[in-house]
């Protein structure tokens, strides 16, 4: 039987790039090579596409793209071409065929549905949610105006506009009236911890804006809250919807981590978080309607605040990080999956559900 080829996508012109080589390197070595054929695409920070055919610790180190063999890539639109073009000296160009894409692309270039997108072009499987539902799920007003509609509970919130930042003063003091400090505020349509602060008062609300618009036009704050951050992991298999276990992540310093959506370098993960029957119930079945509320396929984690038994929806992750340690693939191993057999299964979910 003929071997997938699978093209894996890493690294990226977002500041979450280094994080992406994390979840790159953990499944390049968790891929079978008896199983598939792997062709690694990797994007430097300046937006460059290299094929890269050398080590698997050079992704892991940022090395990767300093190997002389690594040659210009792109992943062509055209569904005659269905693959990669390699381009090579003296106008020397070649194709290949892939089957499936599975992009590791974390942030605002990865997770917004754009790369999705060009899998559809090319026509060719890719894993996880389509380009609208990723978009969504992203876009931090979007997902929680689709599910307040639908009558799950969000944090408050209050956005700005960056065209409207000259009348900043009036709008802030609307947020005042509906918000108490701290708030903590983020771009609209990045990673959690991309351009985000919290700030304590209006002068480091100003600031902090200033700093979520140089990222993105739109800006959010959010209310804080003193409750209980959980994680739990949805995921198609069999064309049927499943949750896994509930994760709780107690912090162990306050502020701000990059990392935090994907590894929480800043506080300690329990895996089987302390929740009666009724609240960890409540939270699988919230985590399955949001799921389908948001039109996810494949995979997603979600996140939520307890605070004095009311549940918040806080983040809808559609690209979770893929490294071995971090929060979904221990998840997934909570539902009985090791690494490389949730390799398998997503893999063999994509294809199953290509459009």
């Amino acid at each position: 039987m003929a071997k997938l080829k699978i093209a894996v996508l890493f690294g990226g012109a977002s500041k979450d790039h280094d994080v992406s080589l994390k979840s790159a390197y953990s499944v390049l070595n968790g891929l079978s090579p008896s199983k598939y054929e792997i062709i690694p695409i990797g994007i430097t920070k300046a937006g460059r596409w290299l094929y890269y055919p050398g080590s698997y610790e050079a992704v892991a180190n940022g090395s990767w793209e300093s190997d002389p063999d690594c040659c210009p890539a792109i992943l062509s639109p055209d569904y005659v071409h269905h693959g990669i073009m390699k381009f090579y000296g003296n106008d020397d160009v070649s194709g290949q065929r892939v089957d499936i894409v599975f992009s590791l692309l974390h942030g605002k270039y990865g997770e917004s549905g754009r790369i999705h997108s060009l899998c559809k072009l090319a026509g060719i499987s890719f894993l996880g949610s389509g380009p609208e539902a990723s978009c969504n799920c992203l876009d931090k007003m979007q997902y929680r105006m689709m599910l307040n509609k639908a009558g799950i509970d969000t944090v408050s919130y209050y956005y700005f506009e960056r065209s409207e930042i000259v009348n900043l003063d009036k709008n802030i003091e609307k947020m005042e009236n509906l918000l108490s400090y701290p708030v903590y505020v983020k771009p609209a349509s990045c990673s959690s911890a991309i351009g985000a602060n919290i700030a304590f008062d209006r002068e480091e609300l100003v600031s902090a804006l200033k700093i979520a618009f140089s990222h993105h036009h739109k800006a959010i704050a959010d209310q804080t809250l003193n409750g209980r951050e959980l994680s739990c992991a949805v995921y198609e298999n069999m064309g049927k919807i499943f949750t896994t276990g509930i994760c709780e992540i107690a912090r162990s310093q306050s502020g701000i981590d990059e990392n935090c959506n994907y590894i929480a370098k800043t506080g300690t993960l329990q895996y089987s978080a302390e929740l009666t029957e009724q609240q960890e119930s409540k939270i699988k079945t919230t985590a399955e309607k949001i799921f389908r509320i948001m039109d996810c396929s494949g995979f997603a984690r979600i996140d939520f605040t307890l605070c004095e038994d009311k549940l918040y929806c806080c983040k809808i992750a559609t690209m979770p990080g893929f490294a071995e340690e971090s929060v979904f693939p221990v998840l997934m191993k909570s539902a009985g999956f090791s690494y490389e057999e949730m390799l398998d299964m997503l893999i063999e979910n994509a294809l199953e559900n290509k459009s």
